[in-house]
């Protein structure tokens, strides 16, 4: 069984005010995408990482994972315009070796990601063929009418889940997917899947596995590590 993550990691950081490029910035003196691919790389069930980034950071991001000696990272190709875009050219890149069964997609800006679920990702995986982590809404959850702000309904939060990565696939379902959708815009690879008719299931992700989007989360990303 061989496994790869693809690490999308090509976004503006648009509602992240600060000019450094999120990825970058420093969380407990360490860059952000650091974290992210140590974690994945001390996985032993992950054999390879693909990096998928904009060009203003391929030489950054290379010099970081030579500067912290970051193993597994064996690519770091240019990213596509959307994030769509960019974990479809990982695909394309994994496609051409002809060598993966299952694909770990992670989000560059999650360093707080754990070992506990990434293995629970993949294990999903194996048995049900698609996997995502995911956490419990927390928040009442209200349905509104987005022309006048009425409340049209209050929704069961028992059934509502906050979707997270790593979410993990078949190699050849993942890629067949984006290959039909590829004019779509999705931020979420399994919607994807459920749009073409896979059934994909939740594990146990972590309110603390957060996506760094703005200042804020990195201080709350910052106290999550003491």
């Amino acid at each position: 069984m061989k496994i790869t993550a693809i690490i999308p990691a090509a976004g503006t950081g648009s509602r992240y005010s600060n000019k450094k490029n999120k990825l970058l910035e420093n969380l407990k003196g360490i860059p952000v995408i650091i974290h992210t691919l140590r974690v994945i790389s001390s996985v032993d069930e992950i054999t390879e990482i693909i990096i998928c980034t904009s060009m203003d950071l391929q030489d950054q991001i290379h010099n970081l994972i030579r500067e912290y000696n970051i193993p597994k990272t064996k690519k770091i190709i240019l990213g596509g315009q959307t994030r769509q875009q960019s974990v479809f050219n990982g695909l394309r890149e994994i496609k051409n070796t002809g060598e993966f069964n299952l694909v770990l997609i992670h989000d560059g800006a999650r360093p707080l990601v754990s070992q506990e679920i990434i293995r629970e990702s993949i294990s999903t995986a194996l048995k049900k063929g698609a996997a995502i982590a995911a956490v419990p809404a927390k928040d009442t959850i209200k349905k509104i009418n987005p022309d006048t702000g009425e409340v049209i309904e209050t929704v069961d939060r028992q059934s509502l889940w906050n979707v997270q990565t790593p979410q993990v696939f078949r190699l050849n379902d993942i890629f067949g997917v984006h290959q039909a959708f590829k004019g779509d815009n999705m931020t979420d690879d399994s919607a994807l899947m459920e749009k073409a008719g896979y059934k994909v299931y939740v594990c146990m992700g972590s309110y603390k596995n957060l996506k760094i989007t703005t200042e804020e989360d990195l201080k709350i990303a910052e106290g999550f590590i003491g």
